[in-house]
């Protein structure tokens, strides 16, 4: 499989060099209770990306193992990059050995106008790739761009108080019972993946999870961009304006968000909710460990999406 960077903006991508510094490993004993948790986040990842660097076939640094960039915030449309950033951060991938992918967050109707800015740019561009996560965005895309389907259409029940590796206070019945809810996708159903070929689609973005992938040896192919390490816990916007949502018009009415989730993060990790932590507008749940089947690795058409910050 191939190896992806997740830059939510376009700072991650100017700092990508020193970020992908494997001495970056050794940095542990520097952590203390002060430490912006994303550090932590970020070590320990970069040493389990490492660790299983086999899964990319590439034993060189790991800066050369990267395939390319998927670029954008995945799940607020205040957060879309203007025209003018989507360049600055392709212009540091505009090479032949990387590849550029843009990231569309869920759209609402005031946001249209933006998002149809941005396709003239990703034309201009040539960038060819887009992540799509609403249906509406999905109708925009499908006949012009390679599409992929983001996160939010593999939706399935998560718990924050319930992990199978981490139990805390639970039976292992509920445990059993929580992988049966948990473990399985729509897409293991034939239909489903007949249903987006249809329209040009054969893959599908994951978290990385327990899921059952069977599904991918079966036709109508497809293949998965496995999201690392994040697991979304809430979809809901923890940000200011979340609370002048809309509920008539279906919107958030802010024209201009003052985009205060960029400016700070929160971390859950010593509370009984077990390691939560918030980046953006977006509670997740880390999960450090990359235990991918070797039928998933071995096909080179597969994805690992590593989300750095």
């Amino acid at each position: 499989m191939k190896l992806y960077i997740k830059a939510n903006d376009l700072k991650t991508v100017k700092n990508l060099d020193e970020l992908l510094n494997p001495h970056f490993s050794k940095f542990e004993p520097l952590f203390s209770a002060q430490v912006h948790p994303s550090y932590k986040h970020y070590y320990y990842a970069i040493k389990e990306i490492i660790t299983k660097q086999y899964y990319f076939y590439d034993k060189r640094e790991l800066k050369k193992v990267i395939k390319g960039v998927y670029f954008g915030n995945s799940y607020c449309e205040h957060l879309l990059p203007t025209p003018l950033e989507i360049a600055k951060a392709y212009g540091y991938f505009n090479d032949k050995h990387h590849n550029f992918v843009f990231v569309f967050p869920p759209i609402g109707e005031n946001k249209i106008a933006e998002a149809k800015e941005i396709l003239e740019e990703l034309k201009r561009l040539s960038i060819k790739e887009v992540v799509v996560n609403d249906f509406g965005m999905l109708q925009l895309v499908k006949d012009e761009f390679k599409t992929i389907l983001g996160v939010n259409f593999t939706k399935v029940i998560k718990n924050a108080f319930l992990d199978s590796k981490e139990p805390f206070e639970v039976s292992s019945s509920q445990l059993i019972n929580q992988k049966k809810l948990t473990s399985h996708l729509e897409f293991e159903i034939d239909f489903v993946r007949e249903f987006y070929k249809s329209m040009g689609i054969s893959r599908v973005s994951i978290e990385n999870k327990d899921y059952d992938l069977s599904f991918l040896n079966k036709k109508p192919l497809f293949y998965v961009d496995i999201y690392y390490p994040n697991r979304i816990i809430s979809h809901s916007r923890a940000c200011d304006i979340a609370g002048v949502f809309n509920d008539k018009q279906t919107y958030f009415p802010a024209k201009n968000c003052q985009k205060f989730c960029t400016k700070a993060s929160l971390s859950f990790e010593h509370s009984k909710v077990l390691n939560l932590f918030q980046d953006y507008n977006v509670i997740y749940k880390p999960l450090f460990r990359l235990e991918l089947a070797e039928f998933v690795f071995k096909n080179k058409k597969n994805r690992v999406i590593w989300e750095i910050f």
